[in-house]
């Protein structure tokens, strides 16, 4: 019975922490907080406080020990001091592994490593990031790549759920692009996807978790907004950006398969 811990146990790491339980997998998740700790205690969750900064840590090595395999799943932050913050972070973090007996890493990425042109993208696209977040996330990829002899790098296309979607954030706001296509990924998906390539322990390498659904996203706001009960958001009249990121990979290599295969839901 292997032991996976989820470095940044939150909105995704919780249930995919319920999932790994449920298939069997010893599991722990670190919070960067004692309230935090709490809370996935309650949720059934061994819980430890990991604190990573720039040139300080806490509690790295209790949760470290025994692992098998490491989820790292730390956000980048908006701002440039996060960024360089992150990387030193990861960098940390790598150092502590050296000495433990993990055998895998496997690190949240996003897919807005690959920029923002309008072509489609697959895992053998020389990524474009534009932004200092998807810049750093790169950096951390590649450090990962290159310290780890065994990890896995998902990226991960924009998360939605029952309690989250980005619609909530376009209120009174113009959306762009709006006959452009969305690559979004279900919470559900997620989690499955990222217990797939943890259950599957040969694979290594980048894999785009992505739904294969991509309606254009006036159609897909204008939906959730009226099954929230939201005003239809206003739309941009501006030239066409196709940009489409594929998620099929990881179908060919794992036994997972996309069960949410329609957004509009």
């Amino acid at each position: 019975m292997h032991a996976v811990g989820i470095l940044g146990c939150g909105w995704l790491g919780v249930p995919l922490a319920h999932h790994l339980m449920g298939s069997g997998y010893r599991v722990r998740g670190s919070r960067t907080s004692t309230q935090g700790v709490s809370i996935l205690e309650k949720e059934g969750i061994s819980g430890f406080k990991v604190v990573l900064e720039e040139n300080t840590s806490e509690g790295v090595a209790p949760f470290l020990e025994d692992l098998d395999y490491l989820v790292i799943g730390i956000p980048p932050g908006r701002n440039s001091h996060n960024q360089g913050s992150l990387l030193q972070k990861v960098s940390q973090l790598l150092a502590w592994t050296q000495s433990s007996k993990i055998q895998r890493l496997i690190f949240l990425s996003s897919i807005s490593v690959y920029g923002s042109k309008g072509k489609t993208f697959d895992e053998e696209c020389v990524p474009e990031p534009e932004t200092d977040a998807a810049k750093t996330l790169l950096a951390c990829e590649k450090l990962i790549i290159a310290k780890h002899t065994s990890s896995v790098i998902i990226r991960l296309g924009g998360l939605v759920g029952p309690d989250r979607n980005p619609i909530t954030s376009f209120q009174g706001k113009t959306i762009a692009n709006p006959k452009g296509k969305i690559n979004f990924v279900h919470q559900k998906d997620a989690v499955e996807g990222i217990s797939s390539l943890i259950a599957t322990p040969k694979v290594e390498g980048v894999f785009n978790l992505v739904s294969p659904h991509h309606p254009e996203r006036a159609t897909y706001y204008s939906f959730q907004a009226q099954i929230r009960g939201l005003a239809v958001p206003e739309f941009a009249q501006e030239e066409t950006i196709n940009r489409i990121i594929e998620g099929t990979k990881i179908t060919q290599y794992t036994s997972f398969s996309y069960s949410v295969d329609n957004l509009l839901i």
